[in-house]
């Protein structure tokens, strides 16, 4: 019967430093790339987004859900608000203007996390770059661009 403790201790104990040596190392999940957020904003309070016109051409900003608002124009250079969406929003953004060949758009987005704003800035792009057109606000904090 002592020899059936010892053994069991020593299993045990061995266990135990096994668990603790493969808990020493971190964790390193990140990836890089489309699918990670570009931005975080605090789920636990009243979230707005600023869209930023940065462009020398009109743009329209809307909801995708069709019920929440009519689209909204912003002049070059002017700023248009969002608020009162609840805890997620698709965002689409597009120019107002017929000949897009010469652009696309692109977003920049900073998140003042004071005040829980999300400051989105939309400039012209070379055709090159695919493009930005909606921002996607998820109900767990996270932003994305497609």
């Amino acid at each position: 019967m002592k020899s059936l403790s010892l053994i069991l201790l020593l299993t045990l104990g061995v266990f135990n430093v096994t668990v603790t040596e493969a808990q020493d190392p971190p964790a390193e999940t990140y990836q890089p790339g489309y699918w990670q957020p570009i931005a975080r904003f605090d789920t636990k309070r009243i979230v707005e987004v600023n869209i930023i016109n940065e462009t020398d051409i009109p743009i329209e900003f809307d909801l995708t859900d069709i019920e929440a608002m009519n689209p909204q124009a912003l002049q070059p250079k002017e700023t248009g608000n969002l608020k009162g969406f609840g805890s997620s929003a698709n965002i689409v953004i597009y120019p107002l203007v017929n000949d897009t060949t010469d652009f696309n758009l692109r977003y920049k987005v900073e998140v003042d996390e004071n005040n829980n704003i999300v400051n989105v800035s939309v400039t012209k792009d070379k055709p090159s770059f695919l493009g930005h057109r909606s921002i996607n606000l998820q109900r767990t904090g996270a932003i994305y661009l497609y």
